[in-house]
């Protein structure tokens, strides 16, 4: 018997992939959408004549494009296939966790042509993945467990506290809106093809942007002298400075003591305690090196650094984005780890954005 191939024309390839769930699409370099099947639209909630041949920054909202288009230009300066897993709004309005996986054709000359890009929703694996890691991790009352790691429930704690940092200085509350953003999109973009993608998941980022609205919290106890003086602090001052580190712990300790066995009050702490030290182990208060430094508390550091540079303090006139980043630059294999700066400078145009719009 003669073997024929089958007889598969573009028109049937278009048909297949408008009846497949998966949602397809195709991507350019500059984040313009190609085609686009069926599923990805409906889960858009727009035509396709209003997803083709537009802008990535006028079919998603602002801060999913940001994410997005660092995944796209990640991919296409590899050139490698790339997969992340981001929450995404669908047309009803409702956050989805999809894994999208991103693959870029290329021409001849090794250029990428563009990107063909899938998505599959897997939320519904993610809610009883946490289920049982509530189980698991469970060694008394289920309800309070899931009391520890109510996001909610941490919120309201975490308000109250961020509304006492605030009386200390009138732009905090702007200086903590930026920050959250700031650690977001970072800790994003160091989750796509790091040697720390695994430790960033979701939980983690949505964790961060929480915890670190408390990193400064013990300076409700330093003298506004120090914090405010428009001079050089003396050595004393500067050692009472340092104190607050160890003090935002204790406060932390003695607010939320119901949530001391919960990751995101670890993370908390972690934060509290050490997004001052250093990459060469000459930060404060413990000389932590390396990855000794939890990887939260060394993205709050980049960026708390860069949002103070940007900033006019007693002391000092506010630097442009341009000064900040050549600051950072010099500081990239001391103050901070060369991965996380990679990831910073990567991200510099969504850092100016989130600064210059708040």
């Amino acid at each position: 018997m003669t073997k024929t191939a089958p007889d598969i024309t573009p028109a049937t390839l278009e048909v297949v992939m408008d009846t497949i769930p998966t949602q397809i699409w195709q991507m350019s370099y500059s984040c313009i959408y190609g085609r686009v099947n069926t599923a990805h639209a409906e889960f858009l909630g727009k035509p396709r004549g209003e997803i083709e041949l537009q802008p990535i920054e006028s079919v998603l909202s602002q801060p999913e494009a940001a994410v997005a288009i660092t995944q796209i230009r990640n991919t296409v300066e590899t050139r490698r296939p790339s997969e992340s897993e981001v929450w995404r709004t669908d047309s009803y309005g409702n956050k989805r966790l999809l894994r999208i996986v991103m693959t870029p054709t290329l021409k001849e000359t090794g250029e990428v042509l563009f990107l063909s890009c899938t998505a599959e929703d897997i939320t519904g694996r993610w809610e009883v993945e946490k289920e049982l890691s509530l189980c698991r991790d469970s060694s008394g009352d289920e309800a309070a467990v899931k009391f520890n790691e109510s996001a909610d429930v941490l919120w309201g704690a975490v308000s109250s506290l961020v509304h006492l940092a605030e009386t200390q200085d009138a732009a905090a509350s702007l200086h903590l809106k930026r920050l959250c953003e700031s650690c977001r999109v970072v800790a994003s973009v160091l989750s796509f093809n790091s040697v720390y993608s695994q430790s960033l998941t979701y939980d983690f980022i949505h964790m961060l942007q929480q915890a670190c609205l408390l990193h400064d919290i013990g300076k409700v106890s330093i003298p506004d002298s120090i914090l405010l003086k428009p001079g050089k602090l003396t050595r004393e001052e500067f050692d009472e400075v340092k104190k607050h580190t160890s003090i935002g712990v204790e406060t932390i300790e003695q607010t939320l003591p119901h949530l001391q066995s919960s990751r995101i009050y670890q993370m908390t702490t972690d934060i509290a305690l050490s997004h001052h030290e250093r990459w060469d182990g000459k930060g404060y208060p413990n000389g932590l090196k390396g990855d000794e430094i939890p990887l939260s508390a060394q993205i709050v550091a980049i960026c708390d650094v860069y949002d103070a540079l940007r900033n006019e303090r007693p002391y000092k006139p506010a630097l442009t984005h341009e000064e900040s980043m050549l600051e950072l630059r010099r500081e990239c294999g001391t103050q901070f780890n060369p991965a996380l700066c990679d990831a910073f400078f990567h991200c510099a145009e969504e850092i100016r954005h989130i600064y210059e719009t708040n």
